[in-house]
């Protein structure tokens, strides 16, 4: 009780300073494979198994502590993002029986988005529905091998057993189902060592619209092979501020299932875009000038009136674009929309992971490239570019659509005919041909004896 209660005052303490650790976009770096976790509160029988069970920077978190009943704990109290953004979390989870060997599993593991102003660390005992994430819980996202947290009021007991994974509403809804999806393979009862684990990607995209403020899709499966389970699914319960994640798993039998945890990836969801096109005739010769016209943009989210606030420079995707057939290289930007700046009004030289820039809501930035034709260049050959912009590992974004990542100019063709693009060709002065010069002799040498015979008569 004494821990409890110890817990309770220094997370309402470290809550009171919360709002200003709350970050422009949310991003943390992978967790639970060592034997500390920056930033993570961690309690109620959940412990990291590195180094006692796991080597450091092989380990994991293990919610159920391999008995029950009890309940495990994780919440990340260093940070938090606004409900007007969006996030993807990823994280690879195990669950198995590592002794009792019985022939059904037992109770659940979640993944859920908590209220960052509410201390999370009452007891799990005190909480309604504790697989659902309890007084705290916005959203939940349960991984239920028994088929307890289904269409039931409170996330206990559901007659089974189905193997399904299950969205559920915020505790203020008494913690509503949303949606689920029956799934295969969720837990290994049989296993006498872990067991290879699945994987997870929940994903929410903001909508701008208060009362649903977002689509929730979950992907799930084996490592590296994840299916759409819940696909932009609307999530009709207004969020609060600040949001922050949590993991937990409550057992309520005697039974000794192991859940284990490592997350792998938290972002702020983004959609950028580049466009290429040529802006010069599709012929140049060697020398002449070559322009290009590229557009980054920051779109709007599919179903929303928002997009992402890429508001820190230091966060801009980087661009790319080259073209190793031109030289004396530049190029200009203007920007476009609410809180948009260029890296620079000009700059010199091929885009080579330019970044230092910011996109506001639909923000554009449009450059201009341009060089020459070099000298070295092959005749005939075809020449274009592809450019690219992308967020750097460091970012703290993840791109939903890749595929509008990169795009390819038309080419150009150097001409090294006689012939410039666009000049008429030079006059050929006239011939006479063979038959005209006879007659131009035959007529010259008239000429000559008429001019005789008129000097004669002199």
């Amino acid at each position: 009780m004494l821990f409890n209660t110890m817990k309770k005052c220094l997370s309402v303490a470290g809550l009171a300073f919360l709002p200003l650790m709350a970050w422009s976009q949310f991003a943390l770096d992978p967790a639970f494979r060592n034997s500390t976790a920056p930033g993570w509160d961690i309690g109620y029988g959940a412990r990291l198994t590195a180094p006692a069970y796991d080597a450091e920077g092989n380990g994991w978190l293990n919610l159920s502590e391999g008995r029950g009943p009890g309940a495990g704990l994780a919440s990340y109290t260093g940070g938090s993002f606004s409900s007007a953004e969006g996030v993807v979390v990823e994280f690879d989870y195990v669950m198995w029986r590592r002794i009792d060997q019985k022939d059904y599993p037992v109770d659940a593991l979640a993944f859920f988005f908590h209220d960052a102003s509410v201390d999370r660390f009452i007891d799990p005992e005190d909480a309604v529905g504790p697989f659902c994430g309890g007084i705290s819980s916005y959203l939940a996202v349960a991984f239920d091998p028994q088929g307890t947290t289904g269409e039931n009021a409170n996330c206990v007991h559901l007659a089974g057993p189905s193997e399904v994974i299950v969205l559920r509403g915020p505790a203020s809804s008494g913690l509503a189902y949303v949606a689920s999806t029956e799934v295969t393979g969720l837990n290994d009862i049989k296993a006498t060592e872990r067991p290879g684990h699945r994987s997870a990607r929940i994903t929410l995209v903001p909508t701008g619209d208060a009362a649903a403020p977002f689509l929730v899709s979950v992907e799930d499966g084996l490592a590296g092979a994840l299916k759409p389970i819940i696909t932009n699914q609307p999530f009709p319960f207004a969020a609060p501020d600040q949001l922050s994640i949590s993991f937990e798993s409550y057992m309520t039998g005697g039974e000794k299932d192991d859940h284990d945890i490592r997350l792998t990836k938290v972002a702020t969801i983004a959609d950028v875009q580049i466009e290429n096109a040529m802006l010069s005739p599709d012929k140049r010769r060697r020398g002449e000038p070559v322009s290009y016209s590229l557009k980054v943009k920051n779109n709007i989210f599919p179903n929303s009136t928002l997009s992402a606030s890429i508001n820190n420079p230091a966060s801009a995707p980087l661009i790319n674009a080259s073209v190793e057939a031109l030289t004396s290289k530049n190029w200009t930007c203007t920007a476009s929309g609410e809180g948009t700046s260029c890296p620079a009004a000009s700059g010199s030289g091929d885009l080579i992971n330019l970044g230092n820039y910011t996109l506001g809501q639909g923000g554009e930035l449009s450059f201009v490239f341009e060089g020459r034709v070099a000298q070295a260049v092959a005749c005939e050959a075809s020449v274009g570019t592809t450019a690219s912009v992308s967020f750097g590992d460091t970012a703290g974004f993840s791109d939903q659509d890749p595929s509008n990542n990169q795009a390819s100019s038309a080419n150009f063709v150097v001409d090294c005919s006689e012939t410039s693009p666009g000049k008429s060709p030079p006059q050929r002065i006239p011939t006479l041909g063979v038959g005209g010069l006879a007659l131009l002799s035959l007529g010259m040498a008239g000429w000559g004896l008429v001019s005789r015979y008129r000097a004669g008569r002199r």
